[in-house]
């Protein structure tokens, strides 16, 4: 096969362009909200604007400052080709606007904020080339990201739940009814995409298989872009244009070999630098700690997992009036008759800012109590807080709240809310 002909200053050129697009499709995280038409929904910053001496004006300031910081040391990476300067500007702005809100916390955020700190910190030759020991870095994170979304999958409620919406959403184009499999069948099914996902990662760790891999990586990536598509499960057009970048991404890290300058010195992985490999450390073994709470879901790359913790809220009817009259498509129908109908809060992130609420508990817990006081329903909405599900059985700990003071004893146990 013919060598791809590419250069590592091209691949910080390409992920400059890929956080551009991102940042495009979920334009309603990053810019304004009074521009986006989302000022009803509370952004979560990491702590108290008030104690910090922001207000919530001077904090959208910083925010919007922190997004065009972002932008302009894209669009001067991808002019320069490589630059020293512009990727500590853009770790700091993503942390920042992280920090502001906490929902911009998507997981390639996340992986654009590693990328970041390694391409600033990597120590660089005399022309401003990256070494090939950064890069072998980044192929580790990405192939750890296969690895730790596979592993995740292999869950109760994965096989239960979003496993069988991924069988059924391709199928039914064929006409086919899942529905109608033996269950031991359709578990079995469901567990076909964990295992090709970690048949990928396993493929792009040896070189003799890594082309294999790539091909793999690049079905699966097409074919989650059609199931997640609007002919399919119609999901958000942020993780369609993430799944297509990590397409390409895949063919960039893995795929021919790099080409640069005859004198080029032989790769050293020392020189990739110890604050390089303290960040991959990090994010290579802090996910092993997620399902104990000490680490977040989109963290630990829990991609499409509903064993996430949550916070499940309940309104009463006589206070539905009182929200904005979009977010009505986020609360269920009273199909018990008791008046008490569900507010979904991940379908509320879809119905106003169209992207995924963040899957965790704490972020939940603080959007809930800001959307509770902005609105001023403090009696009348109860809920309960859930625990990370247990892989084998789905089942979870459950703190329920009927009063404000047990709401607030729940959120307690919480770090890094305001």
């Amino acid at each position: 096969m013919v060598a791809m002909r590419r250069t590592r200053g091209g691949y910080e050129a390409y992920w400059s362009l890929a956080l551009l697009a991102l940042m495009a499709a979920t334009f309603r995280l990053w810019l304004p909200a009074s521009w986006t038409g989302t000022e009803s929904y509370p952004s979560v910053p990491m702590f108290d604007l008030a104690k910090m001496g922001l207000s919530e004006h001077s904090a959208g300031l910083i925010s919007f400052a922190a997004t065009l910081a972002i932008v302009v040391a894209c669009f001067a990476t991808i002019g320069w080709g490589r630059s020293r300067w512009t990727w500590p500007i853009i770790a700091v702005s993503l942390a920042t606007a992280v920090m502001l809100d906490q929902h911009r916390l998507q997981p390639w955020a996340y992986q654009s904020f590693l990328y970041a700190i390694l391409f600033a910190a990597a120590p660089r030759d005399e022309s401003g080339r990256l070494s090939e020991s950064t890069f072998r870095l980044i192929r580790l994170l990405t192939i750890s990201v296969y690895v730790y979304s596979s592993i995740g999958k292999f869950d109760f409620q994965f096989l239960h739940t979003v496993g069988q919406d991924f069988l059924k959403a391709p199928l039914q184009w064929v006409s086919v009814d899942v529905s109608a499999w033996p269950t031991r069948t359709r578990l079995i099914a469901a567990a076909s995409f964990p295992a090709f996902e970690l048949c990928v990662a396993i493929a792009l760790s040896w070189p003799r298989t890594r082309m294999i891999g790539v091909w793999m990586a690049t079905a699966m990536h097409l074919g989650l872009i059609a199931v997640l598509s609007p002919m399919g499960l119609g999901h958000s057009p942020g993780v369609i244009v993430w799944n297509a970048v990590m397409a390409m991404q895949a063919w960039w890290l893995f795929a021919g070999s790099v080409v640069e300058g005859k004198d080029e010195p032989k790769p050293d992985m020392s020189r990739a630098g110890a604050l390089s490999w303290a960040v991959v450390i990090i994010a290579l073994v802090m996910p092993i700690f997620e399902r104990a709470g000490y680490w977040d879901h989109w963290l630990a790359w829990a991609l499409y997992s509903p064993h996430s913790s949550r916070v499940t809220v309940q309104i009463h009817e006589s206070a539905i009036d009182q929200l904005p009259e979009e977010w009505q498509a986020a609360i269920t129908a009273d199909d018990d008759s008791d008046r008490w109908h569900d507010f979904h809060l991940g379908q509320l992130s879809l119905v106003v800012r169209r992207v995924p609420a963040v899957p965790q508990a704490r972020y939940q817990w603080a959007l809930a109590d800001r959307i509770i006081q902005q609105s001023g329903i403090e009696n009348r909405v109860r809920g309960k807080v859930q625990s990370a599900s247990d892989r084998r059985t789905g089942e979870r700990d459950e703190q329920w709240w009927t009063r404000r003071d047990e709401f607030e004893k729940a959120g307690k146990r919480f770090w890094l809310v305001p």
